[in-house]
Protein backbone atom coordinates (compact mmCIF):
# COMPACT_ATOMS: atom_id res chain seq x y z
CA UNK A 1 0.00 0.00 0.00
CA UNK A 2 2.76 2.65 1.11
CA UNK A 3 4.90 1.57 -2.15
CA UNK A 4 1.25 2.33 -4.19
CA UNK A 5 0.93 5.55 -2.29
CA UNK A 6 4.73 6.55 -3.40
CA UNK A 7 4.38 5.64 -6.88
CA UNK A 8 0.92 7.82 -6.96
CA UNK A 9 3.05 10.97 -5.73
CA UNK A 10 5.82 10.09 -8.13
CA UNK A 11 3.36 9.80 -11.38
CA UNK A 12 1.44 13.10 -10.16
CA UNK A 13 4.77 15.00 -9.66
CA UNK A 14 6.31 14.12 -13.23
CA UNK A 15 2.96 15.01 -14.38
CA UNK A 16 3.51 18.61 -12.81
CA UNK A 17 7.23 19.44 -13.73
CA UNK A 18 6.29 18.32 -17.20
CA UNK A 19 3.08 20.65 -17.65
CA UNK A 20 5.04 23.67 -15.68
CA UNK A 21 7.99 22.92 -17.79
CA UNK A 22 5.88 22.94 -21.35
CA UNK A 23 4.31 26.09 -19.98
CA UNK A 24 8.08 27.87 -19.68
CA UNK A 25 8.90 26.34 -22.79
CA UNK A 26 5.75 27.61 -24.83
CA UNK A 27 6.16 31.23 -22.97
CA UNK A 28 10.02 31.12 -24.38
CA UNK A 29 8.64 30.02 -28.26
CA UNK A 30 6.18 32.34 -28.28
CA UNK A 31 5.88 33.84 -32.17
CA UNK A 32 7.26 37.11 -32.55
CA UNK A 33 5.37 39.55 -34.91
CA UNK A 34 6.86 41.83 -37.36
CA UNK A 35 6.36 45.74 -36.54
CA UNK A 36 5.04 45.18 -40.20
CA UNK A 37 2.68 42.77 -39.05
CA UNK A 38 2.11 44.88 -35.65
CA UNK A 39 1.51 48.20 -37.72
CA UNK A 40 -1.16 46.38 -40.26
CA UNK A 41 -3.39 45.14 -37.30
CA UNK A 42 -2.90 47.94 -34.70
CA UNK A 43 -6.24 48.91 -34.02
CA UNK A 44 -7.36 45.29 -33.07
CA UNK A 45 -3.95 45.14 -30.97
CA UNK A 46 -4.06 48.21 -28.94
CA UNK A 47 -3.82 47.09 -25.05
CA UNK A 48 -2.80 43.78 -25.58
CA UNK A 49 0.17 42.18 -25.18
CA UNK A 50 2.68 41.91 -27.89
CA UNK A 51 5.93 40.58 -29.44
CA UNK A 52 7.97 41.52 -31.94
CA UNK A 53 11.63 41.54 -32.97
CA UNK A 54 13.58 44.94 -33.95
CA UNK A 55 16.71 46.11 -34.36
CA UNK A 56 17.48 49.08 -32.47
CA UNK A 57 18.06 52.35 -33.94
CA UNK A 58 18.44 54.82 -31.34
CA UNK A 59 18.15 54.80 -27.55
CA UNK A 60 17.16 57.76 -25.95
CA UNK A 61 20.94 59.60 -24.73
CA UNK A 62 19.24 61.42 -21.80
CA UNK A 63 17.17 58.74 -20.10
CA UNK A 64 17.90 55.61 -21.73
CA UNK A 65 13.61 55.67 -21.09
CA UNK A 66 13.05 55.02 -24.88
CA UNK A 67 13.83 53.03 -27.72
CA UNK A 68 13.19 53.16 -31.71
CA UNK A 69 13.04 50.17 -33.20
CA UNK A 70 13.18 49.26 -36.99
CA UNK A 71 12.12 46.67 -39.05
CA UNK A 72 13.83 43.94 -41.45
CA UNK A 73 13.20 47.22 -44.09
CA UNK A 74 14.36 50.07 -42.22
CA UNK A 75 11.23 51.77 -43.17
CA UNK A 76 8.96 51.12 -40.05
CA UNK A 77 9.92 52.00 -36.63
CA UNK A 78 8.43 51.77 -33.82
CA UNK A 79 9.13 53.41 -30.04
CA UNK A 80 9.45 51.09 -26.89
CA UNK A 81 9.12 53.17 -23.72
CA UNK A 82 10.89 51.20 -20.40
CA UNK A 83 8.44 49.95 -18.43
CA UNK A 84 7.54 46.52 -16.40
CA UNK A 85 11.01 44.56 -15.73
CA UNK A 86 12.91 47.32 -17.91
CA UNK A 87 14.85 49.95 -16.13
CA UNK A 88 16.13 51.14 -19.32
CA UNK A 89 18.01 50.45 -22.89
CA UNK A 90 21.43 50.58 -23.06
CA UNK A 91 23.20 52.79 -25.74
CA UNK A 92 25.36 49.53 -26.45
CA UNK A 93 22.23 48.11 -28.07
CA UNK A 94 21.91 50.25 -31.17
CA UNK A 95 22.47 48.36 -34.07
CA UNK A 96 21.22 44.82 -32.53
CA UNK A 97 17.88 42.78 -32.92
CA UNK A 98 15.99 42.27 -29.87
CA UNK A 99 12.50 40.47 -28.94
CA UNK A 100 10.03 42.77 -26.96
CA UNK A 101 7.45 41.54 -24.97
CA UNK A 102 4.83 44.64 -24.05
CA UNK A 103 1.68 46.44 -24.63
CA UNK A 104 0.81 48.63 -27.77
CA UNK A 105 -0.39 51.54 -26.70
CA UNK A 106 -1.65 54.32 -29.01
CA UNK A 107 -1.88 58.34 -29.13
CA UNK A 108 -4.74 60.18 -31.11
CA UNK A 109 -3.21 63.76 -32.83
CA UNK A 110 -6.46 64.98 -33.64
CA UNK A 111 -7.41 67.49 -36.19
CA UNK A 112 -7.25 70.90 -33.84
CA UNK A 113 -3.93 69.46 -32.62
CA UNK A 114 -2.50 69.60 -36.04
CA UNK A 115 -3.58 72.70 -36.98
CA UNK A 116 -1.69 73.87 -34.38
CA UNK A 117 1.43 72.55 -34.51
CA UNK A 118 1.17 74.06 -38.02
CA UNK A 119 0.61 77.00 -37.25
CA UNK A 120 3.50 77.59 -34.58
CA UNK A 121 5.90 75.30 -37.43
CA UNK A 122 4.80 78.48 -39.80
CA UNK A 123 5.50 80.89 -37.27
CA UNK A 124 8.60 79.47 -36.68
CA UNK A 125 9.54 79.19 -40.47
CA UNK A 126 9.09 82.74 -40.91
CA UNK A 127 11.37 84.24 -38.29
CA UNK A 128 13.99 81.66 -39.04
CA UNK A 129 13.08 82.24 -42.72
CA UNK A 130 12.75 78.28 -43.83
CA UNK A 131 15.20 75.76 -42.27
CA UNK A 132 15.39 72.83 -42.59
CA UNK A 133 13.99 71.38 -39.79
CA UNK A 134 10.93 73.05 -40.44
CA UNK A 135 10.51 71.96 -44.03
CA UNK A 136 10.99 68.27 -42.45
CA UNK A 137 7.93 69.43 -39.99
CA UNK A 138 5.79 70.85 -42.68
CA UNK A 139 6.36 67.15 -44.44
CA UNK A 140 5.14 65.35 -41.59
CA UNK A 141 1.98 67.02 -40.90
CA UNK A 142 0.83 67.30 -45.16
CA UNK A 143 1.66 63.38 -44.74
CA UNK A 144 -0.29 63.58 -41.30
CA UNK A 145 -2.98 65.43 -43.11
CA UNK A 146 -3.09 63.18 -45.94
CA UNK A 147 -3.61 59.92 -44.24
CA UNK A 148 -6.54 61.24 -42.34
CA UNK A 149 -8.12 62.23 -45.56
CA UNK A 150 -7.27 58.71 -47.17
CA UNK A 151 -8.64 56.90 -44.08
CA UNK A 152 -11.71 58.92 -43.61
CA UNK A 153 -10.37 59.85 -39.88
CA UNK A 154 -10.31 62.82 -37.81
CA UNK A 155 -7.05 62.10 -36.27
CA UNK A 156 -3.60 60.95 -36.79
CA UNK A 157 -2.73 57.69 -34.58
CA UNK A 158 0.91 56.95 -33.48
CA UNK A 159 1.89 54.15 -31.96
CA UNK A 160 4.15 52.47 -29.69
CA UNK A 161 5.13 50.38 -27.04
CA UNK A 162 4.90 50.21 -23.19
CA UNK A 163 7.73 47.37 -22.84
CA UNK A 164 7.73 45.02 -19.84
CA UNK A 165 10.61 42.86 -20.98
CA UNK A 166 13.03 42.33 -23.76
CA UNK A 167 16.33 39.90 -24.75
CA UNK A 168 19.13 40.42 -27.46
CA UNK A 169 18.10 38.11 -30.41
CA UNK A 170 21.61 36.26 -31.56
Amino acid sequence: MRNLVILSLAIIMSFGTAFASSNSASEKSKVASTIGEIMKNAESLIDKEIVFIGMVQHVCAHSGRRAILLDETGKLSLRVEAKGEINGFNRELSGMDIRVKGILKERRLTSEFIDNWEAKVKAKQDAEEGGKHCASEMTNISQMRNWMKENGKEFYSIYYVDGLSYEIVD
